[in-house]
C-alpha cells in the first residue's frame, strides 16, 4: 500500500502551515493513529512531515519575533467594558464644527460598530526564549559539572585503581542480574 501523493501534498501544506498534526489528519480524512503509522511505515511521508515541521516552526519563531519586536494590540477593558475611541476630529453636521470634547461621538469601524481602544502589550518571557534560542552560548541557562585533576587536567587512575573500579562494577551487575537492588535503594 502506498499513500496518494496529493494525501502527502495536502497533509504536509496544512501542518507547515497550523504545525497542527490534527489539523493535518483532518484535511485528509485520516486518524492521528494513521498519519503516525505512515509516518513509520513509509520513508517518504515521514521526509515530508519533518520538512513541514520545519517550516511550522520556522513561522513560529517569526511570529515570536514580530511579537516581540512590534508587540500585540490588546483592547483596553475598564471596569469590565471596553474603551471606545472618541472621534475628537469629527465635524458637528448642525453647526458644521468640531465637536467639543465631552460630546465628541465614538468612532466607529464601516459595519457601525465601535472602535476599540488598545494598548501595545510586549511578551519579556518571549524576548527572554529567544534570546536563549538565537544565543544560547550568551543567554542560555547555563548549568554543568565539570571534574578535573590537579591543574584542572585529566583525573588520573593508577593500573590498580582502575582495576579495583571495574571489579566493582562487575560485582553490582551480578548482584543486580541476581535481583539484588540493594545499590540503588
Amino acid at each position: 500500500m502506498e499513500i496518494e501523493p496529493d494525501k502527502i501534498t495536502a497533509f504536509c501544506a496544512v501542518l507547515a502551515d497550523t504545525a497542527q498534526v490534527a489539523k493535518a489528519c483532518k484535511a485528509i480524512g485520516v486518524s492521528r493513529t494513521t498519519a503516525y503509522t505512515w509516518r513509520k511505515q513509509f520513508l517518504q511521508f515521514a521526509l515530508a512531515w519533518d520538512e513541514a515541521l520545519k517550516i511550522a516552526v520556522s513561522g513560529l519563531e517569526d511570529e515570536a519575533v514580530r511579537r516581540a519586536h512590534e508587540g500585540v494590540d490588546e483592547p483596553l477593558i475598564h471596569q469590565g467594558q471596553f474603551t471606545p475611541v472618541v472621534d475628537y476630529d469629527a465635524i458637528d453636521p448642525l453647526t458644521g464644527e468640531k465637536y467639543i470634547p465631552a460630546l465628541a461621538p465614538i468612532k466607529r469601524h464601516a459595519d457601525g460598530s465601535p472602535v476599540v481602544a488598545t494598548v501595545k502589550k510586549f511578551s519579556d518571557s518571549l524576548l527572554t526564549f529567544l534570546l536563549k534560542a538565537h544565543a544560547p552560548a550568551k543567554y542560555g541557562d547555563k548549568q554543568g559539572i565539570e571534574l578535573s585533576g590537579p591543574g584542572g587536567g585529566p583525573i588520573q587512575f593508577t593500573d590498580t585503581e582502575k582495576a579495583l573500579r571495574i571489579a566493582v562494577i562487575l560485582n553490582l551487575a551480578k548482584a543486580r542480574a541476581a535481583g539484588d537492588v540493594s545499590d540503588l535503594i
